[in-house]
């Protein structure tokens, strides 16, 4: 669980600074590039249309930008979902109260449970994104 988190924070801290680098440096660029579109679309037509094109570039700008962001936080949502399952089947404590229930049950009652938890542990595996890469690469192996 610590190392689950630790790796979150890391990545969270990385994104944060390469984010932080290039979003100054992107402003930078885009003060230069607005001063030289105003300059140009001033020259053309005049201020006030300058300033409404440009305005309007930036607008569609920003909703591309949210659009990303939201497009890249339901796949590490989905990813990291993926990964608290698989480790839920690794922490001790769910080991040993499946154990503790499977002896309370009895053989003959948790014989056909077994069967019944594997099977849809199998079926969830199908599902697993990161399964079927691991199956693809398998193949090329071959």
């Amino acid at each position: 669980m610590t190392s689950l988190l630790r790796g979150r924070l890391d990545r969270t801290f990385k994104h944060l600074m390469c984010e932080t680098i290039a979003g100054a440096a992107a402003a930078i660029a885009l003060f230069f590039f607005s001063l030289a579109a105003y300059g140009f679309i001033s020259e053309r037509y005049n201020a006030i249309v300058a300033s409404l094109v440009l305005g309007g570039a930036y607008l569609v700008l920003a909703l591309v930008a949210l659009i990303w962001l939201r497009v890249i936080r339901q796949k590490e949502a989905k990813q990291d979902a993926a990964v608290s399952a698989a480790q839920l089947l690794q922490d001790p404590m769910i080991v040993s109260t499946g154990l503790e229930i499977l002896r309370a049950l009895g053989s003959r009652k948790a014989a056909p449970l077994a069967v019944l938890v594997a099977g849809v542990l199998i079926g969830l595996s199908r599902f697993n994104p990161k399964s079927k890469s691991s199956q693809s690469g398998s193949k090329a192996g071959r």
